[in-house]
């Protein structure tokens, strides 16, 4: 089941203006299921980004990636780490 998420953003393709708004992020596992059992597996994770507007190009603009589990993963950890990060820079200056 994949999620839906929405968040402001923009798209900007080569030759065509800005389009603003909200950018719509799906994820969900891809499952190969075998007839035997304990045999199925988790082949990996599709992301997609689409943008509406009228500046998007056609109807919908689309780009998607495909990642193993081990890439899913490190996504994750690099987000978890960039947040620290972030965090940590942001302490620095409440001082």
């Amino acid at each position: 089941m994949a999620s839906f998420n929405e968040y402001q953003g923009y798209a900007k393709l080569p030759g065509r203006n800005l389009c603003e708004g909200l950018v719509r992020l799906d994820f969900n596992g891809q499952l190969n299921v075998a007839s035997e059992p304990n045999s199925s597996k988790l082949e990996g994770f599709s992301l997609r980004m689409l943008v509406s507007g009228k500046n998007a190009g056609d109807d919908r603009t689309e780009i998607s990636i495909t990642l193993t589990p081990e890439q899913w993963l490190d996504l994750v950890d690099a987000m978890k780490a960039e947040f620290e990060s972030v965090q940590e820079a942001r302490k620095s200056f409440d001082r």
